[in-house]
């Protein structure tokens, strides 16, 4: 085997490990995300459950109309960070990004 064929072997395999390491976090941090976001819908539901009441008792919006506030509804806070980001499946999605954010 010649040494420019060599070399070019050993780049084809560095490239391949580069970017299946990189798809195989990816896949990793999607799951992570979205068992962070599974527990967060969890925690925001007597939260929902508010919104709904209070958009039909105290609004008289229809159902419809109701059901469709209540379930955009996704914890965001004017001049605050949205909530229950400090689950743990949320600080462990938030650790694994930033440790293989350079990767």
């Amino acid at each position: 085997m010649s040494a420019n064929l060599f070399r070019f072997v050993m780049l084809i395999i560095v490239f391949y490990s580069s970017v299946s390491g990189a798809f195989s976090h990816d896949k990793e941090q999607v799951k992570l995300d979205q068992a962070c976001e599974a527990d967060r819908q969890i925690a925001l539901k007597p939260r929902k459950s508010e919104i709904y009441q209070e958009c039909r008792q105290k609004f008289k919006k229809s159902e419809s109309a109701c059901k469709s506030e209540a379930n955009v509804y996704n914890g965001n806070r004017i001049n605050g960070a949205p909530l229950f980001y400090e689950l743990p499946t949320c600080e462990k999605a938030f650790i694994f990004r930033k440790k293989h954010a350079d990767q």
